[in-house]
């Protein structure tokens, strides 16, 4: 297996070459190294888990991660503490996303097919257009990081049902927890064939008694997850979030054409608009498509796909039906599930389209000559698409953050999760950290972090003071030990920051981040949860003193 793996690695190169080498690339969201910064400064002022970030939001701050999936970003804080720039960062994070999916797709398609197939499956899942339409063109690195998780959660649950044994069920609810804290809309449309999955292999096993394990498993994901799960669910009441689904991103203008999907490459690096006029690609891919459709007939009625008949039926029909949710002809279906809408981009089903037809196309089951040629043509016809549209070499953080680029990263977004309070984004950002509105004085600072300000103020004349940093269930203020009322301010100048009042003479001001009930309770719950995969893990260890583990290294086939 490692021989293979690294063959596969070696195959990889050229999706990942471009982000091996010094400097940086334009991308539609390009956030990600200010995301990251973001979530730097929560852990040096110790906010974990990060939820307020202090610098969005045109320096008044929002909740970004308590509603925007994080895993990403902590994977990537583990590289920032080795002393990686931020925009390295980023680009570490593309080469370690690209390579994993194609060690979990591998798992997934060799587990059932072989080792060879699963040669031919991951490199199809690496490859397919819309993998590098994902990271160099939009750069939606959770979406990305979901692409990931899709072969592993499948391969653990069959695992699990397959075995019924529990060592299974933390390697489940793991892989289920990592998509929870990936995309919340690839988490929305990946569940539904997810219960698809664990339905037939129930079926097909002529039992349920994994039923216990899996219950298991699904409430140890949410332990795992609840510290981000249950605010977004909770607590999403206090943040704008109508923005996310109107004007552009509305799914009625992102519907795909047939040509689109199948004979149109047409690559680029520009936006999805309306109609088939997108100036980037939404290509399945020629072999993605290709293998499957000449498969089909061969499996229904040739006896040497016979074991594998039901499975690539099934996994056929959950193909087409994603494919169909991306064409204008499922409107009603969006229309009658309206949650759907969140999903913003029709097109994002392509992610399920990807992942079938990467995984039925090892049913194939090829012979190392016609492997070798299948893995050939697929570099020859998709690896020039994996780099970015042009790369700045002498590009560093201090280009990111400086000057009118910086300007950006505190404005772009804006919108997003942004307070109920502030219904819409300032004119500006602040002057100072206080201001005086009635009242009358000076102020010093004394310290200002993600979570917590402290000042010293001289009043004059009482009245009332305002913090520039918007109102949010958790932002507590205390004057001289004492805790006093806080509001959200309307005026249209200064809406939705944080207004209280305030007497005359000397006083000590502390603004703290607070958790609120339903974020204490998550953040109990999943370090609970963590807790007791660290205790799993350690038994395991002890037990396999004398065999390999984890168990996931070798197979039984």
């Amino acid at each position: 297996m490692k021989k293979i793996f690294l063959v596969l690695i070696i195959l990889a190169l050229p999706s990942i070459a471009w982000l091996m080498q010094p400097g940086y690339f334009p991308m539609h969201d390009d956030l990600q190294a200010m995301r990251q910064l973001q979530m730097a400064k929560c852990f040096e002022d110790w906010q974990i888990p990060c939820r307020w970030v202090p610098d969005m939001g045109y320096s008044y701050g929002y909740p970004l991660f308590n509603f925007y999936p994080p895993l990403p970003y902590y994977l990537g804080q583990v590289f920032h503490t080795m002393g990686f720039s931020y925009v390295d960062i980023v680009k570490i994070l593309g080469v370690i996303v690209l390579l994993a999916s194609v060690v979990t797709m591998y798992l997934l398609a060799a587990e059932f097919f072989g080792p060879l197939s699963g040669a031919l499956s991951s490199m199809l899942y690496l490859y397919a257009p819309y993998h590098s339409v994902d990271f160099y063109v939009r750069a939606a690195v959770n979406e990305s990081w979901a692409l990931v998780w899709f072969p592993l959660i499948y391969w653990t649950t069959y695992k699990l049902i397959e075995s019924s044994r529990f060592k299974w069920v933390p390697f489940v609810s793991l892989s289920v927890a990592a998509l929870m804290l990936s995309h919340n809309p690839m988490l929305m449309i990946f569940v539904p064939t997810y219960l698809v999955w664990i339905v037939f292999w129930w079926w097909k096993f002529k039992s349920i008694s994994s039923f216990k394990h899996l219950t298991i498993a699904a409430f140890w994901a949410l332990g795992l997850a609840a510290f981000f799960t249950l605010p977004v669910i909770f607590e999403q009441q206090y943040v704008s979030i109508w923005t996310l689904t109107s004007g552009y991103f509305n799914y009625l203008a992102h519907f795909l054409d047939v040509k689109q999907m199948f004979l149109n490459i047409n690559w680029g690096y520009g936006s999805s608009e309306l109609g088939p006029i997108d100036s980037m690609s939404f290509a399945i891919g020629y072999l993605h498509w290709i293998i499957p459709v000449i498969l089909f007939p061969f499996v229904i009625f040739s006896k040497r796909f016979k074991i594998h008949k039901s499975l690539f039926i099934l996994l056929f029909l959950l193909m087409f039906s994603a494919l169909f949710l991306t064409h204008s002809k499922s409107t009603p279906i969006w229309q009658f599930i309206k949650p759907l809408e969140i999903l913003q981009f029709p097109w994002r089903f392509l992610t399920l389209v990807i992942f079938f037809a990467s995984f039925i196309s090892g049913v194939l089951k090829p012979k190392p000559l016609l492997l070798s040629c299948l893995l050939v043509l697929t570099l020859l016809l998709n690896a020039n698409y994996f780099k970015p549209k042009e790369w700045w070499s002498d590009y560093k953080d201090y280009d990111r953050f400086t000057g009118k680029n910086w300007q950006l990263m505190l404005t772009s977004a804006i919108f997003d999760y942004l307070p109920t309070w502030a219904y819409r984004p300032p004119a500006n950002g602040p002057t100072n950290n206080l201001e005086f509105l009635s009242a009358q004085g000076s102020f010093t600072t004394l310290e200002k972090k993600s979570n917590r300000q402290r000042y010293e103020v001289d009043i004059q004349s009482p009245g009332s003071l305002i913090i520039q940093t918007y109102y949010f269930p958790g932002w507590k203020v205390w004057v001289d030990g004492k805790l006093v009322e806080t509001k959200p301010f309307s005026d249209p100048l200064r809406l939705g920051r944080i207004i209280f009042d305030i007497s005359g003479g000397s006083h000590q001001i502390i603004l703290k981040f607070t958790n609120t009930p339903v974020r204490t309770f998550g953040n109990i719950l999943s370090l609970s949860s963590w807790i007791a995969v660290m205790v799993f893990a350690i038994i395991q260890i002890r037990r396999s003193k004398n065999r390999d583990f984890p168990p996931f290294l070798h197979s039984k086939k």
